[in-house]
């Protein structure tokens, strides 16, 4: 992600939002991040992600509900939560 503080962001405008274009742009003030700017595309792709999560999120709630009204239930144990991690963390690699 590019840094640039707020003076260079307003005396080079035009260059500030090509390079947002480009790739998400923080702007610092005083060393201190004070705002990220994104593009349109990229604003449009988090919400896609965002709402993708709240659906699995929403279907492994139903499915968790599900499993537990019909006894499908394990013991939560250290061993079953690092089997979790693990499987989670394998998940995330995939995606």
């Amino acid at each position: 992600m590019k840094t640039i503080s707020a003076k260079e962001a307003k005396n080079a405008f035009g260059s500030f939002l090509d390079s947002a274009q480009r790739e998400p742009v923080m702007i610092t003030e005083k060393d201190r991040p004070i705002g990220i700017f994104f593009s349109m595309h990229d604003v449009e792709a988090l919400i896609q992600v965002s709402e993708a999560f709240k659906k699995d999120i929403h279907a492994g709630i139903l499915s968790g509900i599900a499993d537990a009204e019909a006894g499908r239930v394990t013991e939560c144990n250290q061993d079953h939560i690092n089997e979790l991690k693990t499987k989670l963390r394998a998940r995330l690699a995939a995606s």
